[in-house]
């Protein structure tokens, strides 16, 4: 009878719309973190903590975000105990559940049934189910071999910031390796992210003083494993495939192109409107990380605060359109932004839409499109319910500069594209702009087509008809 009910529950388990297992895994692991995060023991106070904090918190960190309503920061609210709870989300929202759980279920179980491994292709995004095991065994070996040796290269840093208590360093350098190859953009710093002040990192009892060298050394590490984990799993492979550049996929191409793009188009412009035109602005090695950390990273070495009206602007924008597919990163995703502008520039030029020697379909067209739509019209919607919950805030009061429907807006971006960066607003929101702000945090990280998959499982496959209709042109614009 047993084995009967659990053969009936596997074929309801794998009958299951893909697109929904994902969904309904990120939901669980929410779920379950945010329960231990309220715990007693998860609370530097040693009292239960705010549910509402901690959901927000497991929320953020299982979506990869690093949006934070603690005012103090993590580092200052959370045990070891809570800030390890907090480390695996961020791992397992970085590489998805399925894709966790798959790799332990194939150390253990023999050969998956060919439905199975369709089923887990379609859940982790790999082009090929026949080798989606080994797929699956290569992305969770290119997370480990990156954030070990971040690790490893972060740990003469916190060593030496913390001289008295070597067990820390290792700690927080593996905290740090970790939420940065994720893109996750937590620290264990306080409430000032990397801000460096005074030769100090951090506010109140997390706080560690550290030299300009130090500094600016863990920022580069910072800023290359932000770069590796957002720019997609299938570039690593072709990168250290070595595979001759010809030999890469287009994707591969297209990716690296818009990535370098948009963090040359990023440094540029923060050097123009926060650097050379405002007066006591950030640095150009802050405008570089600026450009970097908005790949969705979340870390922050200027407070955005004090961005320029066009600073955040731009900041808004390079948030939307985040990292690259099958990566750690959220947003829109740089191959959407490369498709439809690609589209728009070719029917400028009345040509059809080709690059790297591709032509792509009118069906992926669509979809980058309907991507942007999809996203805009989200943010528009957070907009609209926050700005009503938040319509009696006094922003002065909270001794912010920025304005208050900038300050919303730029929330909204930054948890839509799973970014993390805040102007200092987060902690202060009511319990609704939380909830808002969870929502948007949690599509943003799955993707508006991963749910639009559960209600048309094949968006791809062009119905059988036998007729067709006349086509007709009409004015439009």
């Amino acid at each position: 009878m047993s084995n009967l009910v659990e053969k009936v529950t596997k074929k309801k388990f794998w009958q299951l719309n893909p697109y929904v297992l994902v969904i309904l895994s990120f939901v669980f692991v929410i779920l379950l973190g945010s329960f231990l995060l309220v715990l007693p023991f998860s609370q530097t106070s040693g009292h239960w903590g705010n549910y509402m904090d901690a959901l927000f918190s497991a929320v953020s960190a299982t979506c990869v975000t690093g949006l934070c309503t603690y005012l103090n920061g993590i580092g200052n609210q959370l045990t070891f105990f809570g800030q390890l709870i907090l480390l695996l989300m961020i791992q397992v929202g970085g590489l998805g559940f399925v894709t966790v759980l798959t790799f332990f279920i194939t150390l253990f179980a023999s050969k998956l049934q060919f439905r199975n491994r369709y089923l887990l292709s379609q859940m982790v995004g790999s082009t090929n189910f026949a080798d989606v095991v080994k797929f699956v065994r290569k992305l969770i070996l290119i997370s480990a071999v990156a954030e070990i040796v971040g690790t490893l290269l972060l740990m003469p840093v916190f060593m030496n910031a913390y001289k008295g208590n070597p067990g820390q360093g290792v700690w927080v350098s593996l905290f740090t390796a970790v939420s940065a190859f994720n893109n996750a953009g937590f620290d264990l710093f306080g409430a000032a992210s990397i801000i460096y002040e005074n030769g100090m990192i951090g506010t109140g009892s997390a706080a560690v003083a550290m030299s300009v060298p130090s500094y600016i050394y863990m920022c580069i590490v910072i800023m290359i494993l932000v770069v590796v984990g957002g720019i997609s799993f299938l570039v690593i492979i072709d990168v250290f495939g070595f595979k001759k550049i010809g030999q890469w996929r287009a994707f591969t191409k297209i990716v690296l192109s818009t990535t370098g793009v948009l963090l040359a188009f990023g440094f540029v412009a923060f050097l123009l409107t926060d650097v050379i035109f405002t007066k006591n602005g950030m640095d150009a090695f802050q405008a570089l990380f600026q450009s970097v950390t908005l790949r969705t990273a979340g870390f922050a070495t200027y407070n955005q605060d004090n961005l320029s009206l066009i600073g955040k602007i731009i900041s808004c924008a390079l948030m939307f359109i985040g990292g690259s597919p099958l990566s750690t990163a959220g947003g829109i995703k740089t191959t959407t932004a490369f498709m439809v502008l690609l589209a728009m520039w070719s029917y400028f030029r009345g040509k059809h839409v080709i690059a790297f020697k591709r032509t792509y379909s009118s069906n992926m067209i669509v979809k980058a499109m309907s991507l942007v739509f999809l996203g805009l019209g989200m943010i528009v919607f957070a907009l609209i319910f926050i700005a009503y919950f938040e319509m009696n805030m006094d922003i002065a009061a909270l001794g912010l500069k920025t304005d208050k429907e900038a300050a919303i807006f730029f929330e909204i971006f930054s948890a839509f594209g799973t970014v993390g960066v805040s102007t200092g607003l987060t902690p202060h929101i009511s319990i609704g702009s939380k909830i808002v702000l969870c929502f948007l945090m949690f599509f943003g990280r799955l993707g508006p087509m991963t749910f639009l998959q559960i209600f048309q499982a094949n968006m791809d496959k062009k119905k059988t008809i036998h007729y067709e209709y006349v086509e007709e042109d009409f004015l439009i614009g």
